[in-house]
């Protein structure tokens, strides 16, 4: 007979009897003071006799399953995994399903077999999803390019849950042949999406496409426009893009598709805010129910993804929990992985590649911007950007450069919104090809800022005058950092502080800047290959 089931009769001891819990059943929507037994890392009942090789004094606490986060990039905390699930495992979370497009486009295939690997030491459960659109579309200057035959090939690869975010709509909306051979190697799989803006007829048409999801939904309207469609709303909370407030109103409906994802998220909220007990914090700040709360990162991420097995404090599932003081603030008091303490994992050495390399003739490079250029509005809080009149702009250039292939390739146009008085700062980091951005006052500065990018082999760096106010390097392709998180999140903090000191007023100033060259996302972007129109899905001559 099974270990398992002799222990759940009571017929041999479990390895871990948790007592005195009040257990969240998010299932049932309930609260159960019973003790909860554990064995060979798997919960085998609860409420029942059970005899134990060890105890668990909860002392009153709640027991709520791990949390889980259905769609993440990793690379954006600028964190390998190992220190990812070092900020991350005593918050809650417990799983991670990563979608590494950032790191596959720098690095190919390899990358998401390294994410996977360094996830497998982490001490949390990684998966991952396989990118769908590198580059995201051929008006950026990628340095790989993934065809459906080598998505299908990632699709087998162990750990895999399905397909990544299809951020390609206008290629899927228009029946571009390679976008849909990818969706067809992917069939039968789960396929996220990825539907900024679109609403009406082209979202349902993109839902027919057979989409599963999106997180894209910025107003209650959109988001509810894609339950109506049958698709899993993903409602994102993360540094950059918050939308979790305004779509409040849809959640409180207590909808049977839904969760909540992160997205991206930086170190420095990582640690000062938390990660997904942030999210649930905020949501029930805004008055949703605490135990529905709960299943928007358990029970409905793992059923999303077919994880059967997570998910839920159940007879069978993996002893992911975590307990919690209240069902308020979601203070974590204990987190447990397959029944054991949560510990950080080890490091997996980095890839190599994926650094910086500015072309010949960089150092005379001058920015000049075609008067009839429209602005990129940049928001604060939102990835988004608005198209504003030519010669609205408050001073600051915008300048995407190359960094892959040795060649001077850059382009440049005017924003307003990003509030720089002085100076320039930039980065590697530039959603998704992740070439160079940088923004500045000066093109002195500008072309200083980009050196120092190429000196560190990647990271962000602010300038002021000739003179180098701060940085932070990101050796791993350009993306990550293998130091401890409290040491990331110091020298973001030092990269912040000076262009706030030089007038930026961003909240986010790193994550707002990377995603200015990202072609999918609306109105205004910029790439090395010129100023493009989310709408016209064209660049401007």
């Amino acid at each position: 007979m099974n270990t398992h089931i002799k222990a759940a009769l009571g017929q041999e001891n479990v390895d871990l009897l948790i007592r005195n819990a009040r257990m969240v059943s998010v299932l049932t929507h309930e609260i159960l003071e019973v003790d909860v037994a554990v064995h060979q890392g798997r919960f085998v009942g609860f409420g029942g006799q059970y005899t134990a090789n060890d105890t668990l004094d909860a002392r009153g606490a709640y027991l709520a399953p791990g949390f889980i986060d259905a769609h993440v990039h990793i690379e954006s905390s600028m964190l390998c995994p190992s220190s990812f699930a070092a900020a991350v495992l005593p918050r809650g979370t417990t799983t991670v399903v990563a979608e590494p497009h950032e790191i596959v486009n720098v690095l190919g295939i390899q990358g998401l077999h390294w994410m996977l690997e360094a996830g497998k030491s982490s001490g949390m459960r990684v998966y991952a999803s396989a990118p769908s659109c590198v580059p995201a579309s051929a008006f950026e200057a990628g340095c790989q390019h993934l065809q459906a035959v080598e998505v299908k090939k990632t699709l087998q690869v162990p750990g895999v849950l399905g397909l990544a975010e299809m951020m390609n709509y206008p290629g899927v909306l228009t029946g571009d042949k390679d976008v849909w051979a990818i969706l067809e190697a992917a069939r039968g799989r789960r396929i996220d999406g990825h539907a900024a803006g679109l609403s009406g007829q082209s979202l349902q048409a993109y839902a027919s496409a057979g989409i599963h999801s999106d997180h894209e939904a910025v107003t209650p309207e959109q988001a509810m426009d894609r339950l109506r469609a049958g698709m899993w709303l993903m409602v994102r909370e993360g540094s950059a893009a918050r939308n979790l407030k305004d779509l409040i109103p849809v959640l409180k409906r207590h909808p049977r598709r839904a969760m909540c994802v992160t997205d991206d998220v930086d170190v420095k909220d990582l640690l000062a805010l938390g990660h997904l007990d942030r999210v649930l914090r905020l949501a029930v700040q805004e008055g949703l129910d605490p135990i529905y709360a709960l299943s928007l990162v358990t029970c409905n991420p793992a059923e999303y993804w077919g994880l059967h097995d997570l998910g839920a404090i159940a007879p069978g599932y993996h002893a992911d929990f975590v307990l919690l003081e209240d069902l308020e603030n979601f203070r974590v008091l204990d987190t447990f992985v397959g029944g054991q303490p949560a510990k950080g994992g080890q490091f997996v050495p980095p890839l190599s590649g994926g650094g910086v390399t500015l072309g010949e003739g960089w150092d005379t490079a001058t920015f000049e911007v075609p008067e009839h250029f429209p602005v990129i509005g940049v928001q604060p809080t939102q990835i988004e950007t608005v198209k504003l009149a030519a010669g609205s702009s408050d001073g600051v250039k915008l300048v995407s450069i190359e960094r892959h292939l040795h060649a001077l390739q850059y382009a440049t146009a005017w924003t307003s919104g990003i509030g720089l008085s002085r100076g320039a700062f930039g980065c590697s980091i530039q959603h998704d090809a992740h070439n160079l951005m940088v923004a500045g006052r000066s093109d002195e500065d500008i072309r200083l800022c980009a050196r120092v990018l190429e000196e560190m082999q990647g990271g962000v760096a602010v300038v002021d005058g000739g003179e180098v106010l701060a940085r932070l390097p990101l050796p791993i392709a350009g993306l990550m950092s293998a130091d401890a998180p409290e040491r990331v999140a110091a020298l973001q903090d030092d990269v912040e502080r000076a262009t706030h000191q030089l007038g930026c007023g961003l909240p986010h100033p790193i994550m707002t800047l990377a995603f200015l060259g990202l072609s999918v996302i609306p109105a205004l972007k910029l790439t090395p290959k010129g100023l493009f129109d989310v709408a016209s899905f064209s660049l401007i001559e």
